[in-house]
């Protein structure tokens, strides 16, 4: 498990580095715009690309450390011996959400393979590869998560409906 994390982190990481990228980048193309009326071609295309990347690389990680943000509306009701399925209901439904963007993005990618941005020329297909994946990825933290979830729930005594 703990090679999972490394991978998650590194994955995390990586999102980072975009991010500061894009910062970077961004700062860059606003200064040559005004200041010399030379902006970067095809910013909006590096930016949308670079946005799919930081949202998805980052996602796995998100998951495992359960660093994402949660309401808990249910909270007092889960004292209910009937209630008490539903964090692993909801982490199976979840990874079912996930699983199925995963397959559906992968058919698009397969379906466009050859399909460039306008400006830069830059094929679609390694970002949208990098979506199925993390989809895929953070779909298997969610049915991890959902299988802890019932384990915990048998090994408390709270088996019996």
């Amino acid at each position: 498990m703990q090679s999972f994390e490394r991978a998650f982190r590194a994955l995390a990481l990586a999102s980072g580095f975009i991010l500061l990228f894009v910062m970077v980048y961004t700062v860059a193309d606003v200064l040559m715009r005004y200041a010399f009326n030379r902006p970067f071609s095809g910013s909006v295309e590096v930016t949308e690309f670079a946005m799919s990347l930081i949202v998805f690389l980052a996602l796995p990680y998100t998951g495992w450390a359960g660093a994402h943000i949660s309401v808990d509306l249910f909270e007092k009701y889960l004292d209910r011996p009937a209630l008490r399925l539903l964090p692993s209901v909801i982490a199976f439904i979840g990874a079912a959400l996930f699983a199925l963007i995963a397959w559906r993005v992968m058919l698009e990618t397969a379906a466009t393979l050859h399909q460039t941005s306008n400006m830069l020329r830059m094929p679609h297909y390694p970002f949208r590869l990098a979506v199925a994946v993390c989809s895929l990825l953070f779909a298997l933290v969610l049915l991890v998560q959902g299988w802890q979830a019932l384990r915990r729930r048998h090994e408390h005594g709270t088996h019996h409906p």
